[in-house]
């Protein structure tokens, strides 16, 4: 942090507002007052914040943070919508900096920025829907135990640094770089808190299951980040059930009901998830339950009848699957296109509450791999100092 004098700090400017070199997009500097209040207050009248107080991000701060990068600063990391703004590597440190990130966490942000950027995950859709879906993060691998993303008690709640900031440092990046302004480009009629910050790792250690990014053809000492556009969790508590029919079946009645999206769109290619305790994941594993034999009955469970779903919701906004017979009110529609499209995490503390996670059933999440420039992927945040 260079400190000028007794009344000023050298701030980076947010990269909302950017300059130019012979390599491209650079931050500028700004001169403000040593006051953190009066910085808050210039950089909210900006429009830099998400209305949160933020770090300051001095030169000092921001150099700290690309330690734990080997790509040049200047770099364009990808290009936001709707705006079109170049997250360059600069630019995402200086956000993860005004987020509170520790420096080691930016190499997670980088690459949840690139999974975000992938087609499949339509983040100009996300960007600017009335749909209250927001950025979740699912962190995998050794990462997860490095910076200390919490996977387990109250893991969508406060309390833990890396969830909050790596979380927030995404939405601020598609504020600031992306033009994802409330109201202005982004449309959404409620939103949700996850619109802060959404982060999670997958409680890995507890899970007698395939976890998330194996499923997806990584090692397990692969670290990666999954982005996916999700709703709120929406609590399932069934803490009596005696079967894991009975159990499973309270969660599908939350994943299929009349007001979601994927209750009508499983015509277009879309998830849904539901996140299990590893108590819950358990007490199915011993009763022969496997990760495919419950993904396959919430499946199953998670449908609806034609007749029911005709003429209300989101009946007839998207194209119809050709899969069901919409014209036999008998028939079931299912709330994804195929099986494979219901993802089960596991994460969560005590009991055997679910969380079922919806999503607007027209995107699709992707992994990443967390990765040095050359695409080797890291064994620790520290790879990038060495």
């Amino acid at each position: 942090m260079s400190r000028r004098n007794t009344t000023q700090w050298s701030v980076r400017c947010s990269p909302a507002d950017t300059g130019m070199s012979e390599k491209g997009p650079v931050a500028r500097e700004v001169e403000l007052s040593s006051s953190a209040h009066a910085i808050y207050e210039h950089f909210y009248e900006e429009g830099w914040t998400d209305g949160l107080p933020i770090v300051p991000p001095t030169e000092e701060l921001v150099e700290a943070m690309l330690e734990y990068t080997d790509r040049d600063r200047h770099e364009v990391v990808a290009d936001i919508v709707p705006r079109g703004g170049q997250a360059t590597v600069e630019k995402v440190a200086i956000n993860s900096v005004m987020a509170g990130c520790r420096p080691e966490y930016l190499p997670v942000v980088i690459t949840a920025i690139e999974a975000m950027v992938e087609a499949p995950y339509n983040l100009y859709g996300r960007q600017t829907t009335t749909h209250p879906g927001a950025h979740l993060l699912i962190i995998n691998g050794p990462v997860r135990t490095e910076l200390e993303v919490n996977c387990l008690q109250n893991c969508f709640g406060q309390g833990w640094r890396a969830n909050a900031t790596i979380g927030r440092a995404v939405r601020l990046i598609c504020i600031n770089i992306g033009g994802g302004i409330p109201a202005v480009t982004d449309m959404a009629t409620h939103g949700h808190p996850g619109k802060y910050s959404y982060c999670t790792g997958e409680d890995e250690e507890g899970s007698p299951w395939t976890p998330l990014h194996v499923e997806r053809g990584f090692d397990p000492a692969t670290s990666t980040v999954t982005a996916l556009c999700a709703e709120a969790p929406h609590n399932v508590n069934d803490l009596v059930s005696k079967t894991p029919e009975m159990y499973l079946e309270s969660g599908a009645s939350a994943m299929r009901h009349l007001g979601a999206n994927g209750a009508y769109r499983s015509g277009i290619e879309g998830e849904q998830m539901m996140v299990l305790t590893a108590e819950a994941a358990n007490w199915l594993q011993e009763r022969d339950w496997s990760k495919e034999r419950t993904r396959q009955f919430l499946f199953d469970r998670a449908q609806n009848p034609v007749g029911v779903l005709r003429d209300r919701g989101g009946w007839g906004t998207v194209k119809q699957p050709g899969f069901v017979d919409i014209e036999n009110d008998d028939a079931m529609m299912p709330i994804v296109p195929r099986v494979e499209n219901l993802l089960l995490v596991v994460a969560g503390g005590f009991g055997r509450h679910m969380s079922a996670i919806l999503s607007a059933a027209y995107n699709v999440s992707v992994t990443k791999p967390i990765s040095l420039k050359d695409g080797t992927p890291i064994r620790s945040v520290e790879d990038f100092r060495s």
